[in-house]
């Protein structure tokens, strides 16, 4: 009953938002986002649930996924009441169309064979790309001045602190993340920073940024500033390494490898310099940590570092891709549409029993892509990629201050995500791709907000002469 009233009181309040300050409900949808955690997956009593989660006996969705959608709709209201006004991200809509007509075939077949409406709708399929299609669309809408990229980039560096503050305080002085699988499943003398990989984007998004700040040219920073800044970027980075997923180093690594080549000539040895030592400092940590679990005597860091998915551990069988080895060898004749999104694969159970009972998901985003939709449906999401990049490579010289930012910190964003799209389960995770959506349309805000800039200069130059 109290998720009823909470609907029926929040999703008109958040319509009107929508059409009237889109930025108040990203802002919201942020607060919730960067501050609280979705997993549960390592904790010895799961909780029953979370804000992610509230509302999911009674709705198709959760309450918050319904406020997402209620959103997205008001959005589209909005725009058909003004057609003429600025695009939304034209290159991605054709993907997000694409993406409906999909879900609407799989509802269809879905219904025709017996599958509940619930089952096909479930957050196991690829709802969740549609969601973030959603998310994206709305964070586009919600900034309009220059000030809304302060405003938001500000957030993003707050929030990111505080949630950091609050992992340190919890690792040293307490026991870490409860979700801990490591201690809690295999019994190893870990403590973890966050383990959920949204926590672990967060705190990379904030390293980026303040880095980006601190090695810019045209920023000019005063020394209390710097200061500030070079402690964001301990902090955040300490919060990656400490949290020992190597989906969330290797992304980390990826993002510093691309704000070391946006760097002029004059600033990369000095660049180079820092993050050698700072990567020396992480390795090590992370080795002595976690990693000294996963090698026999005399193993190396990179031994230890692929120590389950090294093809010298014999057969297929004995590393990490038996679960997407099994997938494939359930697809049979479904390689070109998925076996929909009610789909599971079969496997060894006892080399499968991390996933329960639960067979419906793999732990890669591609690989869940394919179970799902097929090729087709990995295909449509892989070409929407090639235009987000595309999109970023051709306009990234024409943005400056803190659309540049705003510009590299979503591309440097996407580059974190890689590993978890290729060994990871984002796409069944409403957290993990609402920030995805995020970080998708960072490059769309900063290129809109640059135009729009320099239309009304123009208008404002042509006003005077007149």
């Amino acid at each position: 009953m109290t998720n009823v009233i909470g609907a029926l009181i929040v999703i008109p309040i958040v319509c009107g938002f929508v059409i009237k300050a889109p930025k108040w409900v990203v802002l919201g949808f942020l607060v919730v986002l960067f501050g609280f955690a979705d997993s549960t997956w390592g904790q010895v009593e799961a909780q029953s649930g979370n804000i992610y989660s509230r509302g999911v006996g009674l709705f198709y969705f959760s309450l918050l996924n319904l406020v997402l959608l209620t959103a997205g709709l008001a959005l589209f209201i909005k725009r058909l009441a003004n057609p003429y006004g600025p695009q939304l991200a034209p290159p991605m809509t054709k993907y997000f169309a694409a993406f409906v007509f999909m879900l609407a075939g799989h509802v269809v077949v879905g219904l025709m064979i017996g599958k509940d409406l619930n089952v096909i709708l479930g957050l196991n399929g690829f709802f969740n790309v549609l969601n973030m299609f959603v998310f994206m669309f709305l964070v586009i809408s919600a900034f309009e001045k220059d000030r809304d990229m302060t405003t938001l980039i500000f957030m993003i560096l707050s929030i990111a602190v505080i949630r950091g503050v609050f992992g340190g305080v919890r690792y040293f002085l307490f026991d870490g993340d409860t979700a801990n699988p490591y201690r809690n499943f295999e019994g190893l003398n870990i403590k973890i920073y966050f383990f959920d990989i949204s926590d672990n984007y967060v705190a990379a998004l904030a390293a980026f940024c303040s880095a980006w700040l601190l090695t810019t040219p045209q920023v000019k920073l005063n020394i209390f500033t710097k200061v500030l800044l070079l402690g964001v970027v301990a902090l955040e980075v300490a919060a990656v390494a400490l949290s020992f997923r190597r989906s969330s180093l290797i992304g980390l690594g990826l993002m510093f490898v691309f704000l070391f080549l946006r760097l002029p000539a004059r600033r990369k040895l000095f660049f180079a310099i820092a993050a050698a030592a700072l990567l020396a400092m992480v390795a090590s940590v992370f080795f002595q940590h976690r990693l000294q679990f996963n090698t026999a005597s005399g193993g190396g860091i990179l031994q230890s570092l692929i120590y389950d998915i090294a093809p010298s551990r014999g057969s297929i069988k004995d590393n990490r891709f038996y679960e997407l080895y099994a997938a494939a060898q359930s697809m049979e004749g479904h390689w070109l549409f998925g076996r929909g999104t009610w789909g599971t694969f079969t496997g060894d159970r006892e080399l499968l029993s991390y996933h329960g009972d639960d067979f419906g998901f793999v732990h890669s985003g591609f690989g869940h892509l394919i179970l799902k939709s097929g090729l087709f449906g990995v295909g449509l999401f892989i070409a929407m990629l090639v235009t987000f990049i595309t999109f970023y490579l051709r306009h990234r010289k024409s943005v400056f201050g803190n659309a540049s930012l705003l510009a590299d910190a979503g591309f440097a964003g996407f580059l974190f995500w890689i590993p978890t799209l290729l060994i990871g389960t984002p796409i069944i995770e409403f957290r993990t791709m609402m920030l995805f959506g995020l970080t998708l349309a960072m490059p769309f805000v900063a290129v809109g907000l640059q135009h729009a800039q320099v239309r009304t200069y123009q208008m404002r130059t042509q006003y005077a002469v007149a």
